[in-house]
């Protein structure tokens, strides 16, 4: 994917939270094509992490990059986030929380003990603990832009995807007030809720199981223009983190190729 914003991302410094795959990874390769000079990239699997530098550094090899290993859901993994970002670049100019999770859609009745904590965890509290380590850097350097990926599940009553759709209406939320409450300091905060999008784990994770297949088959129907990717997603990254969406913020966009019109 060529970015069409390589001059205005040149230089900046940027974390990312599930950058190790999916729009996390898109992301990440996008801004190394743009000259971004730092990224530091949270993910769990430390495979994952090796792969993801090495195509990184195929996409953009004069971008530092630097991998954290850990779970989002957990506080002390944030704040080695925040330690990697001190100790290698020293400032932030945006932040992006891709972080996803392999829950497949249960109807509500059948959740097993813990899955409840554990969807609230990868996602909700997962954007509630990387912002706020975040947010110290972008202060420091006078504002900057914030991209939470949440899902149409935030938008769009899904069987199945009941404490799913609470944590991702929780992740736009917190992003629409993080934008108002942070508009002073020269902070804008945005967010993304796709639907089904191709060639991600979730996706695989989703279509892998036989509830969740016959369930969301019928969404990728609709999807009219197709399937959204990892790259369509990123390529609205990309313009959020940019100067020429500098008016905007507490925005909520989906990018699902026709599955839902909200």
């Amino acid at each position: 994917m060529t970015a069409p914003h390589a001059a205005p991302l040149a230089g900046q410094s940027v974390a990312i939270t599930g950058g190790t795959s999916g729009i996390g990874l898109a992301t990440a390769e996008g801004l190394a094509r743009a000259g971004a000079a730092h990224l530091v990239l949270v993910g769990r699997d430390a495979g994952r992490g090796a792969a993801a530098i090495a195509r990184i550094a195929a996409a953009g090899p004069g971008t530092a990059v630097r991998f954290v290993q850990g779970d989002v859901a957990r506080a002390d993994t944030a704040a080695r986030m925040a330690a990697a970002i001190a100790d290698g670049p020293g400032r932030l100019d945006s932040v992006v929380t891709c972080a996803g999770g392999g829950h497949a859609p249960r109807l509500f009745h059948d959740l097993p003990d813990g899955a409840a904590e554990d969807i609230l965890g990868q996602w909700l509290l997962g954007t509630v603990h990387t912002l706020r380590s975040a947010m110290p850097f972008l202060h420091a350097a006078g504002g900057g832009a914030i991209v939470t990926v949440a899902s149409d599940a935030a938008k769009v009553p899904t069987p199945g995807e009941a404490v799913i759709g609470a944590a991702m209406a929780g992740i736009v939320m917190l992003t629409r007030t993080i934008a108002i409450e942070q508009a002073r300091a020269g902070i804008r905060a945005n967010c993304l809720t796709p639907s089904l999008v191709d060639g991600t784990l979730t996706y695989q994770h989703v279509m892998s199981d036989p509830f969740a297949a016959r369930l969301f088959s019928k969404a990728r129907d609709r999807a009219r223009l197709g399937l959204a990717t990892p790259e369509d997603q990123a390529a609205m990254v990309l313009f959020l983190l940019g100067p020429e969406s500098r008016r905007m913020t507490g925005q909520t966009i989906s990018i699902n190729g026709g599955i839902s019109a909200g």
